[in-house]
Order: structure tokens, then sequence, then C-alpha cells
């Protein structure tokens, strides 16, 4: 995108973008959003949830609450995946992916116009949030990571791939259902295998993966990793100390030494043998080709095979 004729190789950053859209009217250009009125905080400022490339603007429109997602730095082929995506989703179910529409015109900052993705508004918490709401509860979390099972099989199903599974990009509502937002990296089999921005964050993917895995595949390691930190969170709460504001419990220097930091060893020591029994398994994971890394269902299934 940084090639787009008239438009700046900088992106706007996160506050130039808020700046711009205290004024929906001449901020954007959809009839919807500019006739919108946007979620403000107690001090007059417009609400907010940010994640590492993007920050996203609630607005209240005819059509209900939708969230506006502003990139600060280009999407690889943003406008292209965000296409098939729509086009490949037309007469097929996912409802565990949060609908999202690519607007090439969307917010004009400094006079120059950026893409946005438009979804709608969905309530609830990021899976870090829910998680430390729910300490003490391991019914709940148990719960939680079997609909995360449900939403991953909606997922395989529908034939997708997400790209960027971790804690601020799966929204958890008061039922306990899941929703997977942020789109940028997502998988589409009538698509292009086309580069992706990154390899995910560092904290949930395969210590071997460096951006090159493609296909339903992509989304097994890093589902796994919150598979299992869910589980083991109920077993033994004692572990969301080692949650920061980028990971649930693992780091990436956990995966590049599987077996061998306090926290393996933590996890063999767990009161769910479930746990133990998949965190040996995560551990052999780290050791092979990514493409190779069990899905939660592939995990849980060889726990009983």
């Amino acid at each position: 995108m940084s090639g787009t004729p008239g438009r700046p190789a900088r992106w706007p950053t996160k506050t130039e973008y808020a700046e711009a859209v205290q004024d929906p009217a001449t901020a954007f250009a959809e009839p919807d959003l500019a006739g919108g009125v946007l979620d403000l905080n107690r001090l007059g400022m417009p609400r907010t949830s940010s994640g590492r490339n993007a920050v996203v603007f609630r607005l209240l429109g005819p059509r209900g609450a939708c969230a506006v997602r502003c990139m600060t730095r280009a999407p690889a082929a943003g406008v292209l995946r965000y296409d098939a995506l729509r086009r490949y989703l037309q007469g097929r179910a996912c409802p565990a992916l949060t609908p999202a529409t690519w607007l090439e015109q969307g917010v004009q900052v400094g006079g120059t116009w950026w893409p946005v993705v438009l979804m709608p508004w969905v309530p609830g918490d990021t899976l870090d949030i829910a998680l430390s709401r729910r300490l003490g509860e391991p019914r709940a979390l148990r719960h939680l990571a079997a609909n995360w099972r449900v939403a991953l099989g909606q997922l395989a199903r529908a034939g997708l791939g997400h790209g960027d599974l971790q804690h601020g990009n799966v929204l958890v509502d008061d039922e306990l259902r899941l929703q997977l937002v942020d789109l940028d990296g997502v998988w589409v089999p009538t698509g292009h295998d086309w580069p992706r921005a990154d390899a995910g964050h560092p904290d949930y993917r395969h210590p071997k993966e460096d951006g090159e895995l493609h296909g339903v595949r992509l989304d097994a390691f890093p589902a796994s990793v919150i598979f299992l930190s869910t589980l083991a969170v109920a077993a033994d709460p004692g572990l969301w100390k080692l949650h920061t504001q980028e990971n649930l419990i693992f780091r990436a220097a956990d995966f590049a030494r599987p077996h061998g930091t306090p926290l393996w060893d933590r996890l063999t020591r767990s009161p769910d043998p479930r746990v133990a029994a998949l965190a040996d398994r995560l551990a052999t994971d780290c050791t092979r080709a990514p493409g190779q890394a069990g899905t939660p269902e592939e995990l849980v299934s060889a726990l009983h095979g």
C-alpha cells in the first residue's frame, strides 16, 4: 500500500487517527460512517482499542454500532485478501469470523484518504481479560476451552486460516462464546498465498515459523497454545502471574526451550493430568516443522488414542 499514488509511505499513527475521526462528517466517505456518532470516553476523547498494527474506533450509525479499524502499517495484500474472503464466504458459514469489509477510501487524515476495515461491533472482552476475570472458576475456564474448540472447528469446516491467533484477536462474550477479529492475515483457499505481514505474535507462534506457512495448518500451533493455556490456568490459577500484556502464560523463550524453562516444569506437575500430557505434546511440536504441529483436536485425540 505504500506505493499507492498520492499516498505517503508512512501510515498515520494512532494519535493522528484519533484526531481525524473526531469529526466523522469530514473524516469518512462512507455515508453511514459520516453520519455516525463517535463513542467517547469521559474525557471527551474517542474510545479506542488498540492492537499491534491498528487502532479501532466504535461508531454508532443507523445500522447500529460498528468497529472502524484503522491500520498503522500496510497490511500484506489487504484489499485483495479481504475481497477474496468476502467472495469465498458467499454461501458459506463461519460464525467464528467477524464479518469484515475493506473500504479503500475509508478515513481522511491530513488530506489523504486511507483504507479502513469496517466490522459490526462485537461486545465482549479480549481473551486475556476474559481469563483474568474468571481466575478461580475452573468450570467456566474449561467451558471456555471447549468453546475455543468449537470456534476452531467452524474455521476448519470453512477451510480458512486466521493467520494471527493471539489473545487480542479473540473476543469473549458473557456467555463465553468467541469471535475472531483482525483478519489481515487470513488465508483463503481461493486466493493466492499472499505474503503475510509477519509470522504472528512471538508469544504464540511456532519457534521455527518464518512467515512462509500457508493453508489451514498455519493456525495449529497458536490455537494449541491458547487451548493449553486456558486449561492450565483453570487447574492452576497461580500460573496467571506469568501473564503480561503480550501473552497468556507462554513466552517465545518457552517455545525455544521445550521442557527447558520453569513453565514447562510446572505444567508437568499440574493438578490436571490432561494439562501435563498436552504440555508434553506441545513441547514435542516445538521441535518439529511448523506445519507438523497438532491442532487442539489432534492433541486431544492423541490423548485418547
